[in-house]
């Protein structure tokens, strides 16, 4: 069993967990909105997360039902995705801190978790042969990298975006050279969110859950972007990473995004608000 899915099932609820990390300070809004909380809330107060009327959530979250174990015909609109695209259903476990803190993200970022869903969807049912049972074996470099996106995303703003992407890449490019004899863009990212040159918020749910249970990340990849101004509000990014998610020509390969720290993006917020 992985590590993150042993402390998943073992940690109980915690209703002070956004103490546990000042990355996880994106999700305050949508926790706020959910409170008073001292379990896991349900599925329909998760649709709380939101704000405003309910019958105007861009999605219903919804006890996740297990699939049997016989295997029927693959219909695309009943896979997770196509249960969020086309039904505006988002299939969520009970007392699970990954399908929680997905929905805190749901609340946050919803314009792009529904791009992002709506996309996988399409490339799934593109790949289904009719009568198909069973998904293909392997994701394409397109699944790969949307999910990679939704699990350990992070939003990176900067004022001069191409030389950071490309000292990133060259960083992810470099592994093994770089483990043994360091790598020339190490605290880059760092060094650009302390030096205020750019901004860094957490996207993917898994990142958020492993804050919260002190588990390291399975990954951590960047979606670097031009900045539009400083300490830009939530809904600009979630409206531009939105954009990009719509744009078929982006997000085709995981090398799009840029691999980084999760220490270094903590460590240049803390550097960057001892400045100000």
């Amino acid at each position: 069993m992985r590590p993150l899915v042993r402390v998943r099932r073992t940690t109980p609820f915690d209703p002070h967990f956004l103490d546990r990390s000042p990355l996880l300070w994106p999700l305050h809004d949508a926790t706020a909105r959910i409170r008073p909380l001292c379990d896991f809330p349900s599925c329909e107060a998760l649709g709380r997360v939101f704000g405003g009327p309910m019958s105007e959530a861009p999605v219903v979250f919804e006890r996740a039902i297990p699939r049997g174990r016989r295997r029927e015909t693959l219909e695309p609109s009943m896979l997770y995705d196509g249960r969020i695209a086309i039904g505006r259903r988002v299939p969520t476990r009970a007392n699970c801190w990954h399908d929680f803190l997905n929905a805190l993200v749901w609340g946050t970022f919803p314009r792009s978790k529904q791009a992002l869903h709506s996309r996988q969807h399409r490339a799934i049912a593109a790949r289904i042969e009719p009568g198909a049972r069973v998904l293909p074996p392997t994701r394409t470099r397109e699944l790969d990298a949307l999910a990679l996106l939704d699990e350990g995303g992070v939003i990176v703003s900067a004022d001069d975006p191409e030389p950071l992407k490309k000292a990133l890449r060259f960083d992810t490019h470099s592994d093994r050279a770089s483990a043994s004899h360091g790598s020339v863009s190490t605290g880059v990212l760092r060094n650009a969110i302390a030096s205020g040159q750019a901004e860094a918020i957490v996207f993917g749910h898994a990142i958020f859950e492993s804050l919260v249970l002190g588990v390291a990340p399975a990954a951590v990849a960047a979606f670097v972007r031009p900045r539009g101004a400083p300490n830009e509000p939530l809904g600009a990014l979630d409206r531009a990473l939105a954009d990009a998610l719509g744009d078929s020509a982006r997000f085709g390969t995981p090398t799009e995004l840029c691999r980084v720290e999760l220490n270094e993006v903590a460590a240049g917020a803390v550097i960057s608000q001892r400045t100000r």
